[in-house]
Parts: structure tokens; C-alpha cells; sequence
């Protein structure tokens, strides 16, 4: 696979991803989920600069039917449409040796990519 094409398939893009549906929904009482994960499309989270995030810019409900404790049920999911690039929001961690109020200082000079990320 060529380079134009792995970095087109890594942009910031909704994507087919297996989503547990426990994680969803977690269970208050005793039964299991099956499927125990649906397919649905999510936004890749994946940007070529580290300082922006991908984020779901148009979403959508859609009900599935899944069986829960012997009993076929529909629950709502949320599937992203449509996404979008913005800064990330850096959250105060001192905690972490490679502290991330130092992050945004080391890519002061790192040249900007247009809204692709």
C-alpha cells in the first residue's frame, strides 16, 4: 500500500468500529448482551498532529435489537456522521514526568496542517 493511500485511510474520518455494548449500557442486574458488540461508525480518532483531536461533528441515533437475559430488547446507539478537527484541550497533570503543560511549549514550532489532521 502506497503512502498517499495509508495516509488518506488514517485521516480523521467516521469508521466502522466494534463498540462493546456493555461499555454503553453497563448492567444493573445479572444477564449478558448478545451480540456482546455491534458495528457501528465512530469517528477515528486519529489526527497527524498530536496537538488536535478528531471529534464527531454530526451524530445520529440508531436502535438495534440485541437480547439481554433471554429477551430481545432495542437499545439506542450513537453513531458519528460527520467529523471535524479542533485544538486539543489539555488538561492539568502535573502528576506525569513529561508534564503536559510543557506539551503545547515544544510544539510552538511545528509548522500548522490546514483543518486536515
Amino acid at each position: 500500500m502506497g503512502f498517499m493511500e495509508v495516509l488518506n485511510k488514517s485521516l480523521c474520518r467516521p469508521i466502522e468500529q466494534y463498540v462493546e455494548v456493555e461499555k454503553e449500557f453497563p448492567k444493573e442486574f445479572e444477564g449478558f448482551y448478545i451480540p456482546r458488540c455491534v458495528s457501528l461508525f465512530r469517528c477515528s480518532n486519529c489526527c497527524l498532529d498530536e496537538s488536535r483531536e478528531c471529534y464527531p461533528v454530526v451524530e445520529r441515533n440508531i436502535t438495534l435489537e440485541v437480547s439481554w437475559s433471554h429477551q430481545v430488547i432495542n437499545l439506542t446507539f450513537v453513531e458519528h456522521l460527520e467529523c471535524g478537527v479542533r485544538p486539543k484541550q489539555y488538561q492539568n497533570n502535573t502528576s506525569n514526568e513529561d508534564s503536559l503543560r510543557d506539551r503545547p511549549q515544544r510544539r510552538k514550532n511545528r509548522r500548522r496542517r490546514g483543518e486536515k489532521c
